[in-house]
């Protein structure tokens, strides 16, 4: 039988660690569980809530990409977020300096989203019931 994972963690390595650490704990409340530092380098561990693992080939991804934001992005990497309000959301993340990368769409799957960049991090996608 195989291991069960325990934990999974996701390393992204950020142009800009304060601003992605102000979107995630500022925008969305999830904790700082951990923070570290070596030299000038910092990092943190944050505790996430529930949370799928979707993985993509880059066709799929330029599929999702051109639903949600018209064309393919190029990005490898994309954080989506479940809300209950996308407007209170947006309005949080956008308090926090990120940028729309598109106007909110309905999408074929049932969700209303909207793709945001994190400055000096990576794509953002919020999605939820409500536009």
């Amino acid at each position: 039988m195989t291991e069960r994972a325990q934990e999974l963690r996701f390393a992204i390595t950020v142009d800009d660690l304060d601003a992605a650490v102000r979107v995630f704990r500022d925008a969305f409340g999830v904790a700082v569980r951990e923070e570290f530092h070596h030299g000038d380098g910092r990092g943190v561990i944050m505790d996430v809530p529930e949370a799928t693992l979707e993985l993509f080939d880059a066709t799929y991804t330029g599929h999702v990409d051109g639903i949600e934001v018209g064309s393919p992005t190029g990005e490898r990497i994309r954080i989506a977020v479940r809300v209950g309000s996308l407007e209170r959301a947006a309005e949080a993340v956008a308090a926090e300096g990120c940028m729309p990368a598109a106007e909110p769409v309905r999408t074929p799957w049932g969700d209303h989203n909207q793709r945001w960049k994190i400055p000096g991090a990576m794509q953002l996608t919020l999605f939820g019931p409500t536009l």
